[in-house]
């Protein structure tokens, strides 16, 4: 079994992806908007593409949840949500890595369907520290490590 790695965003999205993100924060897989929107295809047949923005936390800081089992609560508002005015989606995850299943979604999905980004943070389970994202250019760029 594989290390879990933590996943914390809070993007404005594209309007006319606004309502495939609320399915998909429903419960819609990935693969069910695949055929609309063919920069997802390949990302939606991951194993684990539906743990973004799903997956519940595992091996994550205890500072990104309140709460006892199964009534944590997100803390920072990385609540999973997306305000369907404005686009702003925010959510937090954590899933087994193994495949670049959170590298595929920077690369092929997240640039095509947000307008700008607020918090793209990437956190590996043994790290003491995440690694930050910038939107830039319309790509996902590599950010610093904070502490």
């Amino acid at each position: 079994m594989g290390m879990y790695t933590g996943l914390r965003l809070k993007v404005t999205v594209k309007e006319e992806y606004r309502q495939m993100i609320k399915a998909i924060n429903e419960g819609a897989n990935w693969n069910d908007f695949s055929e609309r929107f063919s920069f997802i295809a390949a990302f939606a047949k991951q194993d684990r593409a539906e743990f973004i923005p799903r997956g519940s936390l595992c091996y994550m800081p205890s500072s990104w949840e309140t709460g006892e089992y199964p009534n944590e609560v997100a803390t920072d508002g990385f609540e999973r949500k997306i305000d369907m005015e404005t686009g702003y989606w925010t959510f937090q995850c954590s899933l087994i890595n193994d495949q670049g299943e959170i590298e595929q979604f920077f690369e092929e999905v997240l640039p095509n369907i947000i307008e700008n980004a607020e918090h793209i943070e990437y956190l590996f389970e043994e790290w003491d520290s995440s690694r930050m994202y910038e939107f830039v250019n319309g790509e996902v760029k590599t950010g610093l490590l904070t502490k």
